[in-house]
């Protein structure tokens, strides 16, 4: 970043907030002498720049300041792109109807020549997001009650039974082409990850309840859970390495081989089994005792069927 960009991104965070000339330099990697200087390049340009002591102080802008809207550069306006065109492969978006809209609104405040420049790079950049089939017809009701934190009566089908549960949402996420909601489940009296692909039914709950009292969160990696320790051939290290969070976790060795060490809770184990059982034979899990055990029921049920046959 050239220092006229940099002058630049100062106004634009003064008018978010104030900020310390310590909390600028570190923002943009510099040092506090620097930010100094950039201030007082600012002021002489004209920029109403306020400089308040104290506890809770720092540099400000007026209220009524505001910095004339930038143009975009090519690569600022490739991004956008890129990113938009990157959801569009998701089967469901929230506010669906302003996908469209919103592209047609970025191109229409674009030079053409810029325009024919993004078109010319997006041919040669591409984010892959899988296309799902399931549909997610629920997922507006879900965003618009986590905003308003209203409770939901769902009935959800999950990968072993259908059941209905009173659920508050709290946060909505997409890994692998699917919406996932964190809630907070009345029904388990704890906060559980829901796939909103599976809601089947869904209906507003209206009478008034409070916020559930819940507990400190568990951290993932607590000592209290079980711990996983797993030996992967140069082979399970190249298959782990995509999975998105196991693929940050690999300890590799200088064979090419490499290890896997990390805490999980106790009702995650059943779906390692499968994973790690899906690895066959480049993986070796060591602990703990019931994964292995797990693993050893679900490989005997495997030899069992296809001896039948």
């Amino acid at each position: 970043m050239n220092r006229i960009e940099r002058l630049t991104a100062i106004v634009m965070l003064l008018q978010e907030k104030p900020h310390t000339s310590t909390a600028i330099a570190r923002h943009f990697e510099v040092s506090k002498r620097t930010i100094l200087r950039d201030v007082q390049a600012l002021s002489e340009m004209g920029i109403p720049v306020i400089a308040r002591e104290g506890v809770g102080g720092g540099y400000t802008l007026p209220a009524d300041y505001h910095l004339a809207p930038l143009p975009l550069s090519l690569q600022e306006s490739f991004l956008l792109h890129l990113a938009l065109r990157s959801i569009i492969g998701l089967a469901s978006l929230p506010f669906e109807p302003a996908r469209a809209s919103l592209l047609i609104k970025l191109r229409s405040i674009l030079p053409k020549a810029q325009l024919a420049g993004i078109e010319a790079m997006l041919e040669r950049v591409a984010v892959d997001i899988p296309h799902r089939l399931q549909p997610t017809p629920f997922l507006d009701d879900v965003m618009a009650a986590m905003q308003s934190q209203r409770w939901l009566a769902v009935t959800y089908q999950s990968a072993e039974r259908l059941s209905t549960q009173q659920i508050l949402p709290q946060q909505l996420s997409t890994q692998n082409g699917f919406w996932y909601c964190r809630a907070f489940s009345q029904t388990h009296q704890t906060e559980r990850i829901y796939r909103v692909d599976r809601i089947r039914t869904l209906v507003w709950l209206d009478d008034p309840r409070p916020t559930p009292l819940r507990p400190a969160p568990v951290p993932y990696m607590d000592e209290s859970h079980p711990q996983i320790v797993a030996f992967l051939t140069a082979q399970g290290v190249a298959y782990v390495e995509s999975e998105p969070h196991l693929g940050q976790a690999i300890q590799r060795h200088a064979d090419g081989t490499g290890s896997l060490t990390f805490r999980c809770p106790p009702s995650e184990l059943k779906w390692y089994t499968r994973y790690f059982a899906s690895l066959g034979d480049e993986v070796l899990v060591h602990e703990p005792a019931e994964l292995r055990q797990q693993i050893h029921q679900l490989g005997q049920k495997l030899v069992n069927r296809y001896q039948q046959r």
